[in-house]
């Protein structure tokens, strides 16, 4: 919406500065950009699209889950990423100020107080379910970042809002002892660090502790409405594909084949 963003040049046409951010939150996105065609992405990112990775067929989720990059580059500080004795993970930051906890999603999964936290970290990149005040959200999420990427949708579509649920179906389950004394040490190995995560994201205190209204109904709801999103979002870069190899760009295009203004 108009007003929800500001863009701008970070040179010296545009000489700025930010103020410390008291209330709400505010979100940088940083973008390069040149006009030498040697740095243009479009021919790459074509190059890396096929129906084999698009597969409609199979509906699956796999193809434009947000795919993790190496556990090294989501520790904070960045200087303890070899280690991992202090900081934390971005990822689960982002999702414990947001009133999350995670649980990995493997009947093998076997608590070991000895176990490395490489190895643990490792699990972040396999399914896994989010827990909340006492509850698990059985549905699977496909990593961490698909995790992610739905709690903030959630956020940024249903919380606070007064949208009538109807036809979703709720699987929620209370967390079992074992699976908390799992949450908790998994807990200590990602998060050595809770208040620098929570000064790093700009909250005192988790989201869930503050006015923030939340239910599992409404939760459950966002899932199939993004899930709708990206089946809907795929059948489109499908269609897309073809014309965008021709002309190895990247554009907006009408039923009927041509560029759309």
């Amino acid at each position: 919406m108009a007003g929800d963003v500001i863009m701008y040049t970070a040179d010296d046409r545009n000489i700025h500065s930010v103020d410390e951010i008291t209330e709400g939150e505010r979100i940088t996105l940083t973008l390069w950009f040149s006009r030498d065609a040697s740095y243009d992405e479009d021919p790459k990112l074509i190059s890396s699209l096929s129906p084999a990775l698009l597969g409609v067929a199979d509906s699956k989720l796999h193809s434009y889950i947000p795919v993790p990059g190496s556990i090294n580059m989501y520790w904070f500080p960045p200087d303890e990423a070899s280690s991992f004795l202090s900081g934390f993970d971005i990822r689960c930051g982002r999702l414990h100020v947001l009133g999350f906890d995670i649980y990995p999603f493997q009947d093998t999964f076997h608590l070991s107080e000895s176990e490395s936290s490489y190895n643990l970290l490792e699990l972040l990149s396999g399914p896994l379910l989010i827990a909340r005040d006492s509850k698990m959200f059985e549905p699977q999420f496909l990593n961490i970042m698909h995790a992610l990427q739905m709690v903030q949708f959630y956020l940024w579509r249903f919380s606070n809002s007064k949208i009538k649920v109807e036809g979703t179906t709720l699987n929620v389950t209370p967390t079992s002892q074992t699976q908390k004394t799992v949450i908790d040490h998994l807990k200590s190995v990602f998060l050595k660090d809770l208040q620098l995560a929570r000064r790093f994201f700009g909250h005192s205190k988790p989201m869930k502790d503050m006015e923030y209204e939340f239910d599992w109904d409404t939760f459950s709801a966002a899932v199939v409405e993004w899930e709708c999103y990206v089946v809907k979002l795929q059948k489109e870069l499908v269609l897309h594909l073809p014309h965008w190899k021709t002309n190895q760009s990247i554009f907006c295009v009408t039923l009927g084949g041509d560029l759309e203004d």
